[in-house]
């Protein structure tokens, strides 16, 4: 696929994922990103807010932490959040990152907003989303 046509299922991804925190009655930010297939260092990401971009009663940029999450996940190929996992500058190590690799490409999505099983639980629907539409 071309990175003009996955910038484009990234974007229907998030809307899917979207749809899925307001149905968990959740909200934050999702992230989404992908690794064309023999790329090596150009991701494609979008994001998305779920009614809020900010949690500022608690003190927390939702962007930030969905980025940081993300960010953990590529670098690691692992979910993000990993206790194991040394942390490196910029990585708070939080859960709710998920990573995979499909049909050649990777994946990195993230959410943050909600508890970290729930962000877990929400890019790990974005993943699955992406992937039943990969070519």
């Amino acid at each position: 696929m071309t990175n003009d046509e996955l910038r484009r299922l990234l974007v229907e991804t998030l809307e899917e994922m979207k749809k899925k925190a307001l149905d968990m009655k959740i909200q934050g930010v999702g992230v989404a990103a992908i690794l064309n297939k023999n790329e090596s260092i150009d991701w494609i990401g979008e994001m998305k807010v779920v009614e809020t971009p900010f949690n500022f009663a608690e003190g927390w940029n939702l962007i930030a932490i969905a980025w940081s999450k993300c960010g953990e996940a590529m670098a690691t190929q692992a979910d993000s959040g990993d206790p194991g996992h040394e942390k490196i500058l910029g990585e708070c190590g939080f859960v709710g990152g998920a990573y995979d690799e499909y049909k050649g490409y990777k994946l990195a999505f993230a959410f943050s907003g909600a508890l970290s099983e729930e962000d877990l639980e929400v890019a790990k629907y974005g993943i699955e989303f992406i992937k039943s539409r990969l070519k």
